[in-house]
């Protein structure tokens, strides 16, 4: 009989640890662990998921060798020091991940700000080309171009270098260079064309055509401009008369006009 119960009792035993180990196991399901270490101390952020709710908790130690506290950390979690070196090593492999995406991220952008430093200055080598063949004189411009070929030669040693920041600045400052020196004047020049080309203000639709606009058009009648103006100072002559009369009749006549005008512009406010 006290053979059998010792048994009994030890059965129990090896099956209370057993469930300790799974429930300590399920406690600490995707397991992550940051080790923080500073100046004076050692910063440890531990998260895992339960049934219920993802779990976030901050150790501090008074240490700064790794080893130690690892073995702190595993005491902590009542976990073995090599699955607490498995959690680390996890975490370390996420953060080269990241670091992998960033430096992709990196050589795209430069790539894309390389390229676009190609196409300004092939552009701004076409218009110099075209200002020579109008005789003009294009030495200061050239040197500018000049610079910004070399700050396109800087980005693609550096990009091949893989510095991509590097290689992104040096194009930055290559599009400033055509940008702000060659290809703004040919914005100005281009300005200037259309200044002189007024055929799109002999539009009807055009707000400017009575500040003498359209006699620049193809179709302008002075004729009917002189008898336009001539009907205008009838119709102000008209009204500045209003008022004046000492007759009933007409006095009324007017308000009547006046009050008509008055509800057509009430009207047309209206329906805006």
């Amino acid at each position: 009989m006290t053979i059998l119960f010792t048994r009994f009792t030890t059965l129990l035993a090896v099956v209370a640890v057993t469930m300790s180990l799974a429930a300590t196991a399920f406690a600490y399901d995707d397991l992550e662990i940051k080790i923080d270490i500073r100046a004076d101390d050692t910063v440890v952020e531990v998260s895992y998921e339960t049934d219920d709710e993802d779990v976030d908790e901050v150790y501090i130690y008074d240490t700064t060798k790794e080893t130690e506290v690892i073995e702190l950390i595993a005491a902590e979690l009542d976990l073995s020091e090599s699955t607490v070196e498995a959690a680390l090593e996890d975490e370390d492999e996420d953060e080269d991940e990241d670091e992998d995406e960033d430096e992709d991220e990196d050589r795209e952008e430069a790539e894309e700000e390389i390229d676009e430093s190609t196409e300004l200055i092939a552009e701004a080598d076409a218009y110099l080309k075209e200002l020579e063949e109008d005789g003009k004189d294009t030495e200061t411009l050239e040197s500018y171009l000049a610079i910004a070929e070399g700050y396109l030669e800087e980005a693609e040693e550096a990009f091949a270098a893989e510095d991509y920041d590097e290689a992104e600045e040096w194009a930055e400052k290559a599009q400033d260079k055509v940008e702000n020196t060659i290809l703004e004047r040919e914005d100005d020049d281009d300005d200037y064309a259309d200044k002189k080309d007024k055929s799109w203000k002999c539009d009807d639709s055009f707000p400017g055509q009575g500040q003498g606009v359209k006699e620049g058009c193809e179709d302008y009648d002075d004729d009917k401009k002189k008898t336009d103006k001539a009907a205008d100072k009838t119709k102000d002559k008209k009204y500045a008369d209003f008022g004046k009369s000492t007759d009933p009749d007409e006095l009324q006549a007017q308000i009547r006009e006046l009050m008509q005008l008055l509800i057509q512009l009430l009207s047309l406010q209206l329906s805006q």
